[in-house]
């Protein structure tokens, strides 16, 4: 049996990484794994009626998907946030940001913010702000995944 963990890395130059590896409890050895390829983060988890699907994409590399659960925006895990915040970005979406990582559900990977379980929003424009790192116009920029 095969068990998945992250493990956290000081780097000279990138600072704070994390690491995702992969454990063989047979053989006792670890190794590095992609978290995608490996199937350690699956985009969501099965639902009983499949929710519509929204995706969202930015210049600054965020690649995310969501959907909505009542009144509220989810998130999904695996979502690639962008790394960095543009010069305007509202202090609520940084905040917000900033508490994702405080509570490692948004931890750094490969040049971007990779989120590491379905995260529930107050809203889609909350949700946009926070994945993209910047100043929204309105949820119509999250776009059905049936016309991607």
């Amino acid at each position: 049996m095969k068990e998945y963990y992250v493990k956290k890395i000081q780097h000279p130059q990138e600072g704070e990484l994390y690491q995702f590896l992969e454990l063989d409890n047979e053989t006792g050895k670890e190794q590095l794994i992609d978290p995608f390829e490996s199937g350690m983060l699956q985009l969501h988890e099965p639902f009983e009626e499949t929710p519509e699907l929204f995706f969202i994409t930015s210049k600054r590399g965020a690649d995310a998907t969501g959907f909505y659960r009542g009144d509220k925006f989810v998130v999904q895990r695996g979502a690639k946030f962008a790394a960095s915040t543009s010069p305007k970005c509202p202090k609520k979406y940084i905040k917000l940001r900033e508490n994702l990582m405080l509570d490692k559900l948004l931890v750094p990977f490969q040049h971007q913010l990779l989120l590491m379980e379905d995260t529930e929003f107050e809203s889609p424009m909350m949700a946009m702000g926070a994945v993209i790192g910047g100043w929204v116009r309105g949820s119509h920029d999250w776009k059905a995944a049936s016309n991607k």
